[in-house]
C-alpha cells in the first residue's frame, strides 16, 4: 500500500496551480477586452485602374502606296497617304522607318513631305508644312530603320490628329538605273 508523507503540500501545490491558472485567465480577459475597447478602421473601396491607348492607322485600306513601271528620269511619281493618330493617350510622336531592296534603290531621289489634305491615292487638295525627308529610297532604309532611328513624322498633340504624307519618287538620270528594280516597305509608328 503506498503512502503519501505530506498530504499538505499536495494539497497546496493543487490550489497554488489552481489560483495560477484563475489569475492567468483573468488577465488574458482583461487584456482582451481592453484592446477590444481601443480599434478603429477605415476603408478606401472600389478603386479601378485602366490603361490608356495608343492607335494609329491610315487610309491605305491595305494596297501599296505605289506600283510604278517604266519609270524615266525627270517624270516623278507622287503618291499620298494620311495617318490618323486616335488613342487616347495624348501627346503622341509619330514615326516612320523602314525598308529597300533592289538595284534601283540607290538611284531612286525621295522627297517625303508632311501636311493636310489629300488621302491615298489621290493628293489633289495636299498642302505641305515641311519637307521632312530628300535622299534615296536606299539611305532612307539605311538611315531609318526602327523607332529609335526613326524619321519625326508628326506630334498628336489631340485626339484624333491626322496629317498626310506626300511621296514624290524619281529615277535619277543614270545609265546604270536602267533596267532595274527595287521594293520598298514603310511602317509608321505612334509612342506616347
Amino acid at each position: 500500500m503506498f503512502h503519501s508523507r505530506h498530504p499538505k503540500l499536495i494539497v497546496t501545490s493543487v490550489r497554488m496551480i489552481a489560483i495560477a491558472a484563475a489569475m492567468l485567465m483573468l488577465s488574458v480577459l482583461t487584456a482582451t477586452r481592453s484592446r477590444a475597447a481601443f480599434s478603429d478602421t477605415t476603408d478606401n473601396l472600389s478603386n479601378t485602374f485602366a490603361s490608356g491607348s495608343v492607335v494609329l492607322t491610315d487610309d491605305d485600306t491595305g494596297s501599296a502606296m505605289f506600283t510604278a513601271t517604266e519609270m524615266t528620269p525627270g517624270v516623278p511619281v507622287v503618291e499620298c497617304i494620311t495617318l490618323t493618330y486616335s488613342g487616347s493617350l495624348v501627346p503622341a510622336d509619330i514615326r516612320m522607318y523602314g525598308t529597300s531592296s533592289g538595284a534601283l534603290a540607290p538611284y531612286l531621289d525621295t522627297t517625303i513631305e508632311v501636311g493636310t489634305g489629300g488621302s491615298f491615292g489621290d493628293c489633289t487638295g495636299f498642302t505641305s508644312s515641311s519637307t521632312i525627308y530628300s535622299d534615296t529610297l536606299s539611305n532612307f532604309s539605311t538611315t531609318h530603320t526602327n523607332w529609335t532611328s526613326g524619321l519625326a513624322t508628326f506630334t498628336a498633340a489631340v485626339n484624333p490628329t491626322s496629317r498626310t504624307l506626300r511621296f514624290t519618287v524619281d529615277v535619277q538620270n543614270d545609265p546604270s538605273a536602267q533596267g532595274q528594280s527595287a521594293t520598298a516597305d514603310f511602317t509608321f509608328e505612334a509612342q506616347d
